[in-house]
């Protein structure tokens, strides 16, 4: 990747509109243009007056054709030279001093949406000094990264598979899927951004995609198990060392796969965690989860959010059964069941087995997509889900590296 380059120079270059030749030395200075999704921005402003209040903005387009934008105003210091990394903005989309803020608070005018990265994605910011532009730089965000391949994978399960070449010996390697939203987008997103950081990892949905159930009703753990069997036959890929990651309603099975296929098993993320198995979604009377085709004990509705529920203690996992390490990531302010709760009494559950709590504070139940520095949808209720679009970011940018350690990759 090149190093340090000024990528523009605002007025002094070719903008035109500049008000006098307060900004005519802006220039915007980028370390590195080209870096992978979780690298810092490495972006300074400098040549300003002074004093003055400048208004950087960041935009970007999805693969969808989706516009996401963010904006932040920020003061120059006494060298006039403004550092986002270091610099909280006077006003803007996020607060507080954070190098990559300018992309997790981005938002996009369909308040639905939820960003599909290109590969490379590239970032276009823009200095503004009393609304007149005075420079402005591109960068790429790295999403697919170097010598990964994605393959599209239907082999009685569906998803896709990013392998990593150049591999000098088997590594880790992870299946990955989401939870009650359904489809495989969640799960592939996880698994595309870990093998961006040297780990293969399928990304699989179990309801919700052609050919798959509508529903979470009647998932079969042996549709995981499959996906699994598939992933350690692999070129590259260790099969003495396969990891599971499942969010919210995915965390259920992620531990059921870890109490009942030990052999294909080594490492569970629960990410915003149960400790019991939930009944089905969106009908509750049905089951969520079956084994040799009989269904999984569940609590009742009206136990929802019970750590030991007092009328089906059956639905509670026996995560002590689970011999590998777990790894438990969870916002403190989840609304949406307790999920730090639930990890608490998992680890003490366990015992002495080997088990990681990773508790964001503020963050939500949200925060279980571990993924840093994407933004979030307009229209998500956080007062249901608790947390925040700005305290989930921070909580993924804070999980992130745990997550990579535990995994054994590179941070």
């Amino acid at each position: 990747m090149r190093k340090l380059i000024v990528v523009v120079l605002g007025c002094a270059l070719a903008l035109t509109g500049c008000t006098g030749d307060s900004a005519a030395d802006a220039e915007f200075r980028v370390a590195v243009p080209e870096a992978l999704f979780d690298a810092p921005l490495g972006v300074t402003l400098t040549g300003l007056p002074p004093g003055d209040d400048v208004t950087i903005r960041a935009t970007t387009t999805d693969q969808d054709g989706e516009a996401w934008s963010s904006t932040g105003v920020f003061r120059a210091d006494k060298e006039g030279r403004v550092d986002p990394a270091a610099q909280a903005p006077v006003s803007g989309d996020y607060t507080g001093a954070h190098s990559t803020g300018l992309l997790w608070s981005m938002s996009s005018e369909n308040p639905t949406a939820f960003m599909e990265p290109t590969g490379n994605q590239p970032v276009r910011l823009t200095a503004t000094v009393d609304g007149q532009p005075v420079a402005e730089a591109s960068i790429e965000r790295v999403h697919h990264g170097p010598g990964v391949i994605e393959h599209g994978v239907d082999e009685g399960f569906t998803g896709s598979y990013f392998s990593v070449d150049g591999a000098e010996s088997p590594r880790p390697a992870v299946l990955a899927f989401g939870g009650s939203e359904g489809g495989s987008w969640a799960g592939v997103r996880t698994a595309r951004a870990l093998a961006a950081k040297g780990i293969p990892a399928l990304g699989i949905g179990y309801f919700g995609e052609p050919g798959r159930p509508e529903n979470l009703e009647r998932i079969p753990l042996e549709y995981f198990a499959g996906a699994l069997r598939w992933l350690a036959g692999q070129p590259g890929v260790d099969p003495k060392r396969l990891y599971v990651i499942g969010a919210s309603r995915g965390s259920e099975a992620a531990l059921m796969l870890g109490v009942h296929f030990p052999e294909l098993v080594h490492g569970v993320v629960a990410a915003s965690p149960s400790a019991v198995l939930n009944p089905g979604f969106p009908d509750e009377t049905r089951t969520a989860w079956t084994l040799r085709g009989k269904p999984l004990p569940h609590i009742t509705p009206a136990e929802y959010g019970f750590i030991t529920p007092p009328k089906t203690p059956a639905a509670i996992i026996p995560v002590e059964r689970i011999a590998d390490p777990v790894l438990l990531l969870c916002g403190d302010a989840d609304r949406f069941w307790g999920a730090c709760a639930a990890a608490g009494a998992i680890a003490v559950r366990r015992g002495d087995r080997p088990t990681t709590e990773v508790r964001q504070p503020d963050a939500g139940h949200l925060v279980g997509d571990p993924v840093p520095n994407h933004p979030a949808a307009k229209d998500i209720n956080w007062a249901e889900v608790g947390g925040s679009a700005q305290a989930d970011a921070l909580g993924r940018l804070g999980a992130w590296p745990q997550l990579l350690k535990f995994l054994g990759a590179r941070p």
